[in-house]
């Protein structure tokens, strides 16, 4: 996969979502509907961080005509096009900042009408918000992005599942509790 050169991060001046049109926004609305998606795109084990656990969110489209991803990243000024050996391209957004400051602003104002999708973001949100508060660096906030991220439906088989990812904490929790807990010694 081969990164384009199009990254819209590093432009000065984002757009204001309310500037946007009616008629643009509706539109990318309505195709995110169908072809969008919020996700926990990774969940990767990474000792740099203390919970040995690196989360990474995404809001993505994938198309084989470039068009709309063009549209797409212009109108809302975040995300990378990349294109993929098949030649299925997509734009994505993962920077916190982008997501909180840009899309969703951007879905609140130009509301999903699928059900199923409008519950995908609105979970999307909530995960948002966890990580914004730095809660992805504990335990119990991670626990909870897990619990959220099982209510997102995925097309493919997630590379580790929560009870994995747990299980990891269950098992440096206990040997730290051994550690740390005094031995009662009867005495005869």
């Amino acid at each position: 996969m081969r990164e384009n050169a199009s990254d819209a991060g590093n432009q000065q001046e984002r757009p204001n979502v309310e500037a946007i049109s009616v008629e643009i926004g509706n539109y990318i609305t309505g195709f995110t509907d169908g072809e969008g998606s919020f996700n926990v795109s990774t969940i990767n084990r990474n000792q740099d961080f203390r919970t040995g656990w690196k989360i990474a969110l995404s809001f993505n489209i994938s198309q084989r005509d470039h068009t709309m991803l063009y549209l797409l990243q212009k109108t809302l000024g975040c995300g990378t096009i990349r294109e993929r050996k098949d030649g299925v391209g997509y734009f994505e957004v993962r920077r916190i900042d982008d997501l909180i400051k840009i899309i969703i602003p951007f879905f609140e104002r130009f509301p999903l009408k699928s059900v199923s999708k409008r519950n995908q973001f609105e979970v999307f949100k909530k995960i948002v918000s966890l990580m914004s508060q730095k809660k992805h660096f504990t335990p119990h906030g991670l626990e909870k992005i897990l619990a959220l991220r099982a209510t997102i439906a995925v097309g493919r088989k997630r590379k580790y599942t929560s009870e994995e990812i747990l299980s990891t904490f269950r098992i440096s929790e206990s040997s730290e509790t051994t550690r740390r807990t005094p031995q009662k010694v009867e005495m005869i």
